[in-house]
């Protein structure tokens, strides 16, 4: 077993690799490369004119970074208060030395002293161009000016209110100066005109000494280069000739070469897969957060005018009130507090370009209401009442997209009117109170309605014009034709019969005042004649004007009712009051079985708890929207009608009806009052059809989004997993790791593989370990533990086999002694290993994956798999980000698969953002390593597009890497907007030796942003008690953040942060109460691990990744069929199809008397039903009743609904009718076919029954109706492709035709029921035939395949007889036993029949292969004996 055993990967004194396979070489080119600012390699000259210039400088560099390295000292996470101090700083010191390792592995250590750069003049114009910010130079050293105007120009960028009045003599000595107690926050960077004449004067140098230097030639001292130079010149005095040549050369290419671009080489469609269409790299140039542009993409313009933007806050207010409704009722003293709340966030979203995350981490102060101090209260803690939540503004920002929608939708409505220069007043008073997408749909309805005729001829203008013209009256609006419904209502109202609509007395608008206000306030009058009398009039009537007269007064009149009645339909306050105030009162929804249905949706069906709902109110599908996204299925596979109705329709009508009809009591006024009726009803029967579908949609949609959001908390539970705490470090650090699995664990099948991963993730060994039970397996494990030092174990599988696999890596552990490996300095005490089970679902997707084959096609699917266990210990965020599209196979909550897919992926990149977020993203590691790389898409600001393009740009700079936060801007890399969302993010770890400079900033490795970097200062420096010059001496040594690190960060709990926040509120109009808090936790735990300690799995989380069955589809009470695999007379060991085994008690086998013992009804390998008694999850053992009349009573009850029904809301009338009709049909059914209750029964032909085995494996059967009459049955069962055996069960003791047999004869075999039979007699044939055709003396292929075999071998072996089995395909349940005794002797063939538990050559019966050879053998020898 050894040989499985990868020994190539040994480890170095450090205990990693000698090299890293496959990025080794290249992380060794990374670490040697040195460039100067014009991105070429440095010479060695240059280098040594540089250290020469700087060489005290240097010297005194490196002693004071020695010192300070020695020195520092940072306090980490306290696993609890018992730590000491000394403790924490060893195990700082151990991440360090790990850290450490991983960078200077395979890299060059003279990295470590790169070269600082000084931004040239160039740099600095298009920082100033970029950002806005002016860059001061002072007599200070290089790097100290560089840092001042980087951290000037941010604090440029950051500042949100301007100084006014202020003295600009007076200026801080230095720029972490303190003048007094807040001073310093912001600078002025105005230059005085004297330091700018100087800064001209550098620069004219610089140029002039940059022309002039020479280069120094080997062997050539410097006197003799200026000969050189006299005599030859330096080559500049024709350089301009050359620069002309060059460029007439570059314009005669361009005009003779046109430029390739990306769309001339590919496809369209691979260039939108590889998002680098232009719109792509559009949205990677602007300067807005990518998915803010891709939300907004579809709207002409975002910007709002002022009172739009009122109007949104207010509307925003509203809906957020409405959806935290129970929340302010809790707490209705902060409703003033949640409403400013929400209108600052409106703001950071759409005026700042500020994405959630940065909100949630920065704008924290808006989120909360600080509650007053007690009396008694001493602390400075920060006590507040949180007001929003990140789902609350992930709903904000869905709401301003909606809203944005809405506006959308009013300007098109406003164009429109405006184009067409209407003057109506209903419409104007409208658009004041509209405040929903559909009221102005109902405004554009309503336009289309009333002035179709003048859009017709706007149309028409527009097109006698020509193609491409508008007619437009002060607005930009193209005029369309209208709908040609409209055409024929047109001509009603142009015509002699409207004058029959103004008869009814009231009109549409009167109406709907009426109906809005509930009251008359415009009565309806009666004409002095009947209705059909006056359409008689008008049809009798010469209507030149008429294009469509109407011969007869009842044609008339139906065209009047319906105008009127389209009218009322069209009413703007009609539609309005009914959708606000009734509509959602009063529907009701009713389901109702297809014939379909009625079928397929029977008792057990999930789908039977709605299968006869009635009456269902908007708010029990509010509270429970996964009941109606379930409807929307089930509908959608044609089992279900909805049917939407208003609740008590007449009592609605008739009181409608009041504010509509006449009060006078005359004939006349009954007969008009008649065609009244008829108008309403159809008005109505439109208008609730309208409203109904428009309440359909919005429960599809908010139960939708209720689900959306369960799938995205779920998911962020899920992500909620700090890495495995490997012993004796912090949380965060990843752990290494060796997992193992046996697969399915079949013995002599799966073997126990196992993979190791480092610390860094890297796969430095795999195994293959043998079975568990063999000692060579033992040895392999102890061997590969005690070289690796793994610091967890990690272990999964595919069945409850892993069990055993478990237990014996826990005896191992244990008799070996096999402990986690602790490093010479730590004082935690050795401990076992943990054996822990991992969380399977991403590695069982990993193992057969592309990226998975891509990364390691050499390995195996099954360590495939082990990687992608370890992966996850390692971290399951990664692991899960990772998994890019296939992230929808992970099941999180039973309906997603029945979300859309855009809202789906919209929730869980939601949770990916919000978790990465928390985490942060090491930006140097992510441009180095692609699977870390994965996370920057889900930084605040960034997208898919950006981060791809910010990696580029930053790998293609100078470096390589980013040395601080600063570089995003002075670099280009990102603009100042999304430099604001992502900074804080981007992470560049201080105790990284790789990527430290003079100017690094230990900022950058915190959560606090650039733009709170001088509080960070305040706040060090008030913490050491440091006076303005000590700021100025710690200029050059790192910082005063450094000094409190090294000295002690605890001092920051004696702030009284609540005074510094007063005083920037109420000076700077800022809070940053919580900012504060941040900023003191990041000053002393940088970037703290804030996700959950790793969760390995619980007992039912293993039980469902064993067996496959969750505590729903296997509990207590449930009837399932079970294998019996032990039988005694005191109890039954059965299995269950999951694999784990059930205990059967003496009392619970059976309830019959006239049996001696229970035990004799019972067999091995018999398969009978129990009911689940009980279950342990975590011991896979189960109680298991098999008591007839109890299995049958689990039955009838899962089948009864048990709980209580309303009678309102359930139709039992309907059940009870179904129930009736479906039992009569069966019973009709039954008579003409025949129908068993077995789960393998199927109503087939003989012919029918082979198509449905087809495809189905060799061994599986059906039981059918048999055409030798009803005291037959006939069971198909397939003995291999294309061959099927048909066989005759004969039914004794049976007590009608319909009923099956007690006693069921094949043969002269007799069994007691079905089952029996099955196991008994079908599979115990399958058994032999599967041996024969495992025997190596089977032949695949026909008889005549056969015969030419045997022909053949005798024919090269004249002198030898051959024999061999082939299937009878004629005579299925036969074999062909086809022998040849020479070269000469003829091919003789013998029948052989399969027989349950053996084979009969004749009258001869043999129990196995082996036997029947020999038998053969010995009865064709007695025949050649008795010839």
């Amino acid at each position: 077993m050894s040989g499985f055993v990868d020994h190539s990967a040994e480890l170095d004194k450090y205990g990693e690799d000698e090299q890293d396979v496959g990025s080794g070489e290249e992380e060794t080119e990374y670490g040697n490369r040195r460039q100067n600012d014009n991105g070429t390699h440095a010479s060695d000259d240059e280098n040594e004119d540089r250290e020469d210039s700087s060489e005290e400088d240097e010297e005194e560099d490196e002693e004071e970074m020695a010192k300070i390295r020695e020195g520092f000292i940072v306090d980490d996470d306290e696993e609890d208060e018992e730590v000491s101090d000394g403790e924490r700083e060893r195990r700082r010191r151990r991440r360090r030395k790990r850290r450490r390792e991983m960078s200077e592995n395979g890299e060059d250590g003279d990295r470590h002293h790169r070269d600082d750069e000084e931004l040239d003049e160039d740099d600095l114009d298009l920082v100033m161009e970029n950002t806005g910010m002016n860059v001061r130079k002072s007599s200070e050293g290089p790097m100290s000016k560089r840092q001042r105007r980087i951290d000037e120009g941010l604090i440029d960028i950051f500042s949100d209110e301007e100084k006014e009045g202020e003295d600009e003599s007076v200026r801080p000595a230095n720029r972490r100066g303190v003048l007094d107690e807040f001073a310093g926050f912001i600078e002025d960077d105005e230059f005085s005109d004297e330091e700018q004449v100087q800064d001209q004067l550098q620069a004219s140098k610089k140029t002039i000494s940059g022309k002039t230097q020479r280069a120094a030639i080997p062997g050539v001292d410097e006197e003799q280069i200026g000969e050189i130079f006299e005599i030859f010149g330096d080559g500049d005095e024709y350089a301009w000739a050359l620069e002309a040549e060059e460029m007439e050369e570059a314009d005669a290419y361009d005009e003779e070469q046109p430029v390739t671009e990306l769309k001339d080489v590919f496809e369209p469609s691979e260039l939108q897969e590889r998002m680098l269409t232009d719109e792509d790299n559009a949205i990677r140039a602007k300067d807005e957060p990518e998915r803010f542009q891709l939300a907004r993409k579809a709207f002409s313009s975002y910007e709002l005018s002022d009172l739009e933007y009122i109007f949104e806050e207010k509307w925003l207010v509203k809906l957020m009130s409405e959806t935290k409704k129970d929340w302010l009722s809790r707490n209705s003293d902060l409703e003033q507090s949640f409403e400013r709340s929400v209108k600052k966030v409106l703001e950071f979203f759409v005026r700042d370009q500020l994405e959630v995350p940065f909100i949630w981490q920065h704008r924290r102060d808006y989120l909360l209401h600080e509650l007053p101090k007690q009396s008694n209260e001493a602390n400075d803690e920060l006590s507040a009442e949180r007001l929003l939540t990140q789902d609350d503004l992930w709903t904000i920002l869905n709401l301003d997209i909606k809203f944005h929608s809405i506006i959308e939708k009013k300007h098109s409505v406003e164009r429109l009117v405006s184009s067409l220069s209407i003057n109506d007043g209903s419409i104007d008073e409208f658009l004041q109170i509209a405040e929903t997408l559909q009221e102005y749909q109902d405004c554009w309805d309503y336009i289309m309605f009333r002035y179709s005729a003048r859009m017709k001829d706007a149309a028409s203008a527009i097109a006698s014009k020509g193609n491409g013209e508008e007619i437009t009256n002060g607005a930009t609006a193209t005029v369309k034709r209208p709908n040609s419904r409209y055409s024929a209502f047109e001509r009603i109202r142009s015509s002699q019969v409207y004058t029959l609509v103004r008869a009814f007395g009231i009109s549409a608008e009167q109406f709907g005042l009426n109906f809005a206000e509930d009251k008359k306030l415009h009565f309806t009058e009666d004409p002095d004649s009947y209705p059909l009398e006056i359409a008689e009039q008008i049809a009798n009537g010469d209507f030149l004007n008429d294009p469509a007269p109407y011969t007869d007064a009842e044609s008339a009149l139906q065209a009047a009712k319906n105008m009127f009645a389209e009218e009322i339909f069209h009413d703007l306050r009609t539609r309005n009051f009914l959708r606000k105030n009734i509509i959602r009162a009063l529907v009701r929804i009713n389901v109702h079985a297809t014939d379909k249905g009625k079928k397929i949706i029977d008792e057990s069906h999930k789908y039977y708890r709605f299968k006869y709902a009635r009456n269902i109110e908007i708010s029990d599908i509010l509270n429970d929207p996964e009941m109606f996204v379930e409807m929307l299925h089930a509908e959608s596979e044609s089992l279900i009608d909805l049917r939407f109705k208003i609740f008590h329709f007449d009592a609605f009508f008739q009181k409608v009806a009041q504010n509509f009809l006449s009060d006078n009591v005359s004939d006349i006024a009954e007969a008009w009052n008649k065609e009244r009726r008829a108008v309403l009803r159809m008005a109505m029967d439109k208008l609730i059809l309208l409203m109904c579908r428009e309440v359909r949609e919005d429960l599809r949609t908010s139960c939708q989004q209720a689900i959306a959001l369960k799938c995205r908390q779920a998911l962020l539970d899920k992500l909620d997993q700090a890495p495995y705490k490997p012993l004796g470090f912090e949380l965060g650090t990843a752990p290494r790791v060796l997992t193992l699995s046996n697969g399915m664990g079949i013995p002599g099948k799966d073997a126990t593989v196992a993979v190791y991963l480092d610390d860094q993730g890297r796969v430095l060994e795999t195994a293959k370990l043998g079975e568990p039970r063999d000692d060579e397996f033992k040895n392999l494990f102890v061997e590969l533990v005690k070289r690796r030092k793994p610091d967890v174990i990690g272990m999964a599988g595919f069945s409850i086999a892993s069990l055993r696999l478990r237990k014996a890596i826990l005896d191992i552990v244990e008799s070996e002694n096999l402990t986690v490996y602790v490093e010479e300095e730590a004082t935690e005490e050795e401990r076992p290993i943990e054996v822990i089970w991992v969380n399977d679902e991403v590695a069982r997707l990993y193992q057969n994956s592309a990226r998975s084959t891509e990364e390691f096609s050499e390995l195996a699917p099954m360590l495939r798999y082990c990687v992608g266990l370890a992966r996850y210990v390692q971290s399951p965020l990664l692991e899960y980000i990772a998994m890019g599209d296939d992230i929808n196979a992970i099941e999180v909550h039973p309906l997603q698969n029945l979300l859309p897919r855009e809202l789906l992926k919209e929730s869980f990149d939601t949770a990916f953002i919000d978790m990465v977020n928390l985490v942060g993203v090491e930006i140097n590691e992510a441009i180095r390593d692609p699977y870390i790389g994965n996370m920057l898409q889900y930084v605040s600001g960034l997208g898919p597009r950006k981060a791809s393009g910010m990696l580029k740009a930053i790998s293609s700079s100078a470096n390589g890497y980013l040395n601080d936060r600063s570089e995003l801007v002075t670099k280009h890399i990102a603009g100042k907007n999304i430099f604001m969302n992502c900074a804080s993010f981007l992470r560049i770890p201080w105790e990284d030796q790789a990527y430290r400079t003079d100017v690094s900033e230990i900022l950058d490795s915190t959560r606090v942003h650039p733009e709170d970097y001088e509080l960070a200062r305040k706040m060090a420096a008030d913490a050491l008690e440091l006076d303005e010059e000590d700021l100025v001496d710690l200029e050059g040594q790192g910082g005063v953040v450094v000094r409190l690190m090294d000295d002690d960060p605890d001092k920051l709990n004696e702030l009284i942060l609540v005074e510094y926040a007063d005083e920037l509120r109420r000076n700077f109009n800022q809070r940053k109460r919580a900012t504060l808090e941040m900023i003191k936790d990041e000053l002393q735990h940088h970037y703290e691990e804030m996700r959950k300690p790793f969760r390995p799995l619980d007992e039912n989380g293993v039980f469902t990744m064993l067996t496959g069955e969750t505590s729903e589809t296997l509990h207590t009470g449930i009837v399932v069929p079970v294998n019996i695999r032990k039988v005694t007379d005191r109890y039954l060991v059965a299995r269950l199809s999951c694999g784990i085994d059930g205990n059967v008690s003496a009392m619970e086998m059976t309830s019959r008397t006239d049996v001696p013992y229970p035990s004799s009804l019972f067999y091995f390998g018999q398969t009978v039903r129990a009911k689940v008694l009980s279950i342990n999850y975590g011991t896979f053992q189960a109680e298991l009743s098999t008591r007839d009349e109890v299995v049958e009573d689990a039955i009838r009850s899962a089948l009864r609904y048990n709980g209580k029904r309303d009678p309102e809301k359930w139709d039992d009338f309907e059940e009870d009718r179904d129930r009736a009709k479906l039992a009569a049909k069966k019973e009709s059914e039954q008579r003409t076919s025949r129908v068993i209750k077995h789960r393998l029964f199927k109503p087939f032909t003989a012919k029918q029954a082979e198509e449905y085995l087809a495809p189905l494996q060799r061994g599986d059967l059906v039981i059918r109706p048999s055409s030798m009459g009803f005291d037959h049955i006939a069971i198909t069962w397939k003995v291999a492709e294309n061959v099927y055996q048909h066989v005759a069960v004969l039914e004794l003791e049976k007590e009608n035709d319909y009923s099956l047999g007690r006693v069921l004869k094949i043969g002269d075999s007799k069994y007691s029921d079905l089952d029996e039979l099955i196991f008994m007699h079908i599979q115990a044939m399958v058994r032999k035939v599967d041996e024969m055709m495992a025997s190596e003396k089977f032949q695949k292929g026909s008889r005549a395949d056969v015969e030419r075999w045997l022909t053949t071998y005798t024919e090269a072996n004249p002198r030898r007889s051959n024999y061999a089995f082939c299937l009878d395909t004629k005579n299925p349940g036969y074999f062909c036993l086809c022998f040849k005794a020479g070269l000469h002797s003829k091919i003789v063939t013998w029948p052989v029949k399969v027989i349950p538990n053996g084979y009969q050559l004749f009258s001869a019966v043999y129990p196995d292969v082996q036997g029947l050879c020999n038998g053969f053998k010995t009865i064709y020898k007695d025949r050649m004996q008795r010839k």
